[in-house]
């Protein structure tokens, strides 16, 4: 069966936190969307996270990525506050920074050497750190500040923004995978699913790690893999902590509930999905030393989820000469919920013709074909 979408329409593949985020934005501006995920909504790496907005704290060298990360945060919560008031649904936005501790030499150094093109970083003393959050374990040589480094907590945005794609019109098909692309006349104009062919002005691929097997036909392999991360959460009886307190190997990431998350892992372990307990016990070991406290907690629930990596560490964001019409949000690995608005804006500017907010040349996914960049 063929189903064309009327004119001024868009098919997004990926309900994840970026898919659905270009969805949103589309919608807003008068474009008939539709979105379609091979599983539920918002299921995969976009639930399986602690939620920070770490502009800051994850970037380790200057350059587009870090300005990417600075502009998103820039307006994350005026779009969460949208977000929120369409949906009925609180994002959970805490504006609260982030602590980064180092515990010897060599960390120090290296966080201090980021204070020379960091924007929004301050180094303070253990005294500092104690006054703050007196419950870190002793021994810390000082850290840096990021007090614009926020937090949302990632299952209530989920649902906040679910509830506003679907409030705004949205057509979504959920575990409906998508099989291929479809070309005529040399330009991307749908999609097959089972059964079916969908039809769009735009099409824009946002599926994270599995966005390359829709690519590969047409001679565009993105090096898009995953990498699992894995979580840990608990509880105690009262608050140990305010910040998020982030050290090397380990953060904990305080929510409105109460709860305490744990993480993260990183591993290359093809598209596993099982927590598994050494690796676990020793996330909440690391824990532990960097809080005593934790050592008391209660464990609500330990979780594993698959982040989309590149070997360049950048996302693909934007068109391909390889492939015409279809528009590219994809491999945004740790900082997908971070970076959720600035792509949703991004995306929706291209699809609009307007001039990007930030220069996507180095994120442009002809890198791979080692190609000059379109502009």
């Amino acid at each position: 069966m063929t189903r064309t979408i009327d004119s001024a329409s868009a098919i997004v593949i990926g309900g994840g936190m970026i898919g659905c985020s270009i969805a949103l934005d589309l919608l807003r501006a008068g474009v008939q969307t539709t979105l379609f995920d091979k599983g539920k909504l918002l299921q995969e790496a976009s639930t399986a996270a602690a939620g920070m907005l770490g502009a800051q704290v994850e970037i380790h060298h200057p350059g587009a990525f870090y300005e990417l990360c600075r502009f998103s945060q820039s307006i994350y919560k005026g779009w969460t506050e949208e977000l929120e008031q369409c949906s009925g649904l609180s994002a959970q936005y805490i504006e609260r920074g982030i602590l980064r501790i180092a515990y010897n030499e060599e960390d120090e150094a290296e966080l201090r050497s980021r204070l020379s093109w960091m924007q929004d970083a301050e180094w303070i003393d253990s005294g500092t750190i104690r006054s703050l959050e007196p419950g870190v374990a002793y021994g810390e040589r000082g850290g840096l500040h990021f007090a614009k480094d926020h937090q949302i907590h990632p299952v209530h945005t989920a649902r906040a923004l679910e509830a506003a794609l679907r409030r705004e019109g949205c057509t979504i098909h959920e575990e409906s995978p998508v099989f291929g692309l479809i070309e005529k006349n040399g330009r991307i104009c749908g999609i097959r699913t089972a059964g079916e062919e969908h039809y769009a002005d735009h099409i824009v691929l946002a599926s994270g790690a599995w966005a390359s097997a829709l690519t590969e036909p047409f001679g565009l392999s993105l090096p898009i893999f995953p990498v699992k991360g894995q979580c840990i959460s608990v509880r105690l009886p009262s608050p140990i902590i305010e910040h998020t307190v982030f050290t090397k190997g380990c953060y904990v990431v305080p929510k409105m509930d109460g709860s305490l998350l744990i993480g993260a892992t990183q591993e290359e372990a093809g598209y596993d999905k099982k927590a598994h307990v050494s690796v676990i016990a020793a996330l909440y070991r690391r824990a532990v030393e960097l809080l005593p406290e934790l050592a008391e907690a209660e464990l609500v629930s330990t979780w594993a989820g698959l982040r989309p990596g590149t070997r360049d560490e950048l996302p693909f964001i934007g068109t391909s000469s390889r492939l015409p019409g279809l528009i590219i949000a994809a491999g945004h690995y740790r900082n997908g919920i971070l970076l959720a608005p600035a792509t949703g804006k991004l995306i929706k500017q291209i699809v609009l013709g307007e001039a990007p907010s930030v220069d996507l040349s180095a994120f442009n996914p002809d890198r791979v074909l080692n190609l000059t960049p379109a502009h």
